[in-house]
């Protein structure tokens, strides 16, 4: 918990260096935010697979064109997936346990961002972008009353496409779809990297 508050901070941080305006955007979006709640389906590992509700996404962005913004963000992810009973058995031999697992992931991908955005209509604005930071993530396996953990950071990558509708100059609709690659690494369970598509419904205001 008390990474996640120093990761807060500096993320606040950064969002207040950034607080200047461009009044060059007609959809007078010149410094925008938006909320997202986020559902995620993780991809490419064995030790979970189940699709994820308990999530979201939070985004400054500044607009440095007409069609272009630059921006900072975070995201949080918590996958949970229970693995029935069965026996293990210890590569020597000399040991066997009976007992179901609970494998649970959390992830923090904290990142710049960049997004360029397409002709749309008066009240519809497609756009595509992508975000390059950092992912922090820990990862669980509860059995029995044990439980072993491990967390570590890794490089993030996120591309995604997206769409804004317009319900006033000061606020509207937000939805995207984007993919999430990140480095983190954990042999004890298997896991080389972790990668999610996500998929987002939420707002979006002007932030001034």
């Amino acid at each position: 918990m008390k990474k996640l508050i120093i990761l807060i901070f500096i993320y606040a941080a950064c969002v207040g260096s950034l607080n200047a305006q461009n009044k060059t955007n007609p959809w007078h979006l010149d410094n925008f935010m938006t909320f997202n709640w986020q559902i995620a389906t993780p991809i490419s590992t064995n030790y979970l697979k189940e699709t994820s509700v308990a999530g979201g996404n939070f985004e400054y962005r500044r607009f440095i064109k007409p069609n272009m913004s630059v921006g900072i963000g975070f995201s949080w992810n918590s996958f949970k997936q229970y693995i029935p009973p069965r026996v293990y058995e210890k590569p020597d031999g000399s040991r066997q346990l009976y007992t179901d697992f609970v494998h649970h992931v959390y992830t923090l991908p904290m990142y710049l961002n960049a997004h360029y955005y397409l002709t749309g209509g008066e009240k519809l604005k497609p756009y595509v972008g992508i975000g390059l930071g950092a992912q922090y993530s820990e990862q669980e396996a509860y059995y029995n009353i044990f439980v072993s953990e491990v967390d570590n950071w890794g490089f993030v990558a996120r591309p995604e496409a997206g769409l804004l509708y317009k319900l006033s100059n000061y606020l509207g609709l937000h939805a995207n779809v984007g993919f999430n690659y990140a480095t983190n690494k954990n042999e004890e369970f298997k896991i080389d990297n972790l990668k999610h598509v996500y998929y987002g419904i939420g707002i979006y205001w002007n932030s001034y």
